[in-house]
Parts: C-alpha cells; sequence; structure tokens
C-alpha cells in the first residue's frame, strides 16, 4: 500500500506507535542499501529514537498550545515522511538532519503562527471572514483537506465555494447517497475546527459556507427536508 495512504488511515486518531512503524519503515528500507559501517550506526540510532515523541516535545518547547499539538505533530510527520527527507538522503548522518528539519519546521510555523495572530488582531470584529479570502490560505485548508479526508471531502468543500448546491453532488464516486455526502460535510467542518488553531478567522467563514448551503436547502425543500440535510 502506499506510504501516502498508510498515513492517512493510521493518523485519524494519532496512533504514536504507527506513526513511529512509518519512520521505521522508511529507515529499515535505507539499511538495506547501506553497506558503510558510520552511516549504518547513524541509521540505527535514528530507528531507536521514538521520532513522534521528539517532535511532540519540541514543539512544546517552542510553547505550542497543547489543543494544537495532535495536528502540528501529525504534519511535521507526513512532511518528513513524504517530502525529501527520506528520498534525497545521500549518506549524511540522518539523526542530525532528522533534528534539523523538525527544528526548521517549527521556526516555520511560528512565524505562519505569529503573522496569522498579527492579521486576526488587526481584523475588524465585524467582518470576521475577510482575512480568509486569502488564496493561499485558501489553497492549504484543501491540500490539508485532500489528504486528511481524501477527494470526496474536497468536492463537497469545491462544490460549496464555487457556491452550488451540494446536494448535487449525490450519486457520483465516494458520494453515492445522502449519508456519505453528510458525512463529508461533517468531515469539512471537523478539519476546520482544527485548521481554526492556526488561523482564527477561517472557521467562521467555512461555517457561514455550509450555514449558507442549510438555508438554501430549505428554501428549495422545506423545513422537514432541511432537518434531513447535510449541514
Amino acid at each position: 500500500m502506499p506510504l501516502n495512504q498508510l498515513v492517512r488511515e493510521v493518523t485519524e486518531l494519532f496512533p504514536k506507535a504507527s506513526i513511529n512503524a512509518l519512520f521505521q519503515r522508511e529507515i529499515d528500507t535505507l539499511l538495506d542499501t547501506v553497506t558503510e559501517e558510520e552511516a549504518r550506526r547513524d541509521l540505527i540510532a535514528f530507528s531507536q529514537m521514538d521520532q513522534v515523541a521528539y517532535i511532540d516535545r519540541s514543539l512544546r518547547r517552542a510553547g505550542f498550545d497543547q489543543s494544537e499539538l495532535d495536528s502540528l505533530v501529525h504534519d511535521i510527520a507526513v512532511k518528513l515522511l513524504l517530502g525529501s527527507f527520506f528520498r534525497k538522503w545521500s549518506g549524511q548522518p540522518l539523526l542530525g538532519r532528522f533534528k534539523v528539519a523538525v527544528k526548521n519546521a517549527i521556526t516555520t510555523l511560528a512565524m505562519k503562527a505569529s503573522k496569522q495572530r498579527k492579521r486576526a488582531g488587526e481584523l475588524p470584529p465585524e467582518v470576521p471572514g475577510r482575512q480568509s479570502t486569502n488564496d493561499e490560505l485558501i489553497e492549504d485548508f484543501r491540500n490539508w483537506l485532500e489528504f486528511r479526508y481524501g477527494d470526496a471531502a474536497l468536492r463537497v468543500f469545491d462544490h460549496r465555494l464555487a457556491g452550488d448546491d451540494v446536494k448535487e453532488l449525490i450519486g457520483r464516486p465516494g458520494l453515492e447517497t445522502s449519508y456519505k455526502l453528510k458525512q463529508a460535510v461533517q468531515q469539512i467542518k471537523t478539519a476546520a475546527k482544527v485548521w481554526a488553531a492556526r488561523d482564527p478567522v477561517f472557521l467562521s467563514r467555512v461555517e457561514k459556507l455550509l450555514a449558507d448551503e442549510k438555508k438554501t436547502f430549505e428554501k428549495r425543500f422545506g423545513s422537514k427536508a432541511a432537518a434531513d440535510s447535510p449541514s
């Protein structure tokens, strides 16, 4: 099974052992190709490390809130597992490279968080959705939503973002029934709440999108049908 599918499956409730096992899988792959003794010692030392705990401790030391840790540890681990960290290894000490990569990732997160807090502080309270019009923010969320929940949730989000009625999607792959559509909408809501820890003005826009969808559905089919709507 492709690694990106494994990550998506095992991180839903963030099982620490499973994520560490994915790191071990990559290390074992490298060990199968390495004969130089010093490089093998470094890889073995890295394999004995609790990678998830190291990322978690590093985030805590950097001052990130407890409520953010699961999603941030997940994002950093995924970046390392699916990015160039293992793919572009050319024999240099991997344990030290891991620590530097984690430090750099956390520095980037801290800078983004600082900018987002500043933007949120500058936002007038009567227009909570203004910052979330930022195309880069929407694109980042789309990528994360697809990774976390798959193509069906992404298609529902894009459909609603375009101003269209999500009920039109029923019957399409992954959204064959109204129940699956409702499930996808709930996944978007859950994802937005997690994402809101990174940008406090983003959740309001997603909630408004879904609230507007409910109003549209209610207007078309009446209040009884709206009670069965996917919002």
